[in-house]
């Protein structure tokens, strides 16, 4: 199964590579790099082998510059090319920037996988809020910016997925009758 490494770079302006050209050996690397993924067999000469219905983990070195928070996802691919739901990555070990997700293939044939990763700004604050709010560090900034957040993220949460939920911590944040400490609770 070929390792496929995938960064937060955005795509040439040429789009894909026309059928038959050769792929880069080096992986783009972005403000995201998505780096030593494994399982890889020498170096991605040689596919990485499991057996129909085995479940193995797939692990990658994902960071970003500053402190922000980063997440990542596993997309497997069908032999045929058809992506599968993506599998969301957990830290393995904190302070590692290691990653790792566990992953069924479903059928004999070559399966292929492309770890993705992205900025995480809905962890970056509520990290950065868990720290200012017991410590009454700009309670009134912080509790905005998250619920603007929150209201940006519910934009892009379909109706019957729980956008309602969203929207509710948003409105929690802002609710100044509870104390900052409840507020922050409810969008936790």
């Amino acid at each position: 199964m070929p390792a496929t490494h995938h960064s937060s770079a955005p795509p040439t302006a040429h789009g894909a590579p026309p059928p038959g050209a050769s792929t880069p050996a080096t992986p783009a690397v972005g403000r995201i790099p998505v780096l030593d993924v494994r399982p890889v067999v020498q170096h991605g000469r040689r596919p990485a082998k499991a057996v129909t219905g085995e479940t193995f983990r797939i692990s990658a070195t994902v960071f970003r510059e500053g402190h922000d928070a980063v997440a990542a996802n596993v997309v497997l691919r069908d032999p045929e090319g058809r992506p599968g739901p993506w599998t969301p990555m957990r830290e393995l070990a904190p302070g590692t920037d290691r990653w790792g997700a566990e992953v069924t293939p479903g059928a004999p044939g070559r399966w292929t996988y492309t770890v993705e990763a992205w900025s995480d700004p809905v962890t970056t604050w509520r990290h950065h809020a868990r720290v200012k709010i017991p410590a009454g560090i700009d309670t009134g900034l912080v509790l905005e910016e998250g619920a603007r957040l929150y209201e940006r993220a519910a934009a892009q949460v379909p109706e019957d997925a729980g956008r309602r939920d969203v929207l509710a911590a948003a409105e929690a944040l802002r609710d100044e009758t509870r104390p900052a400490a409840s507020r922050l609770a409810a969008a936790l």
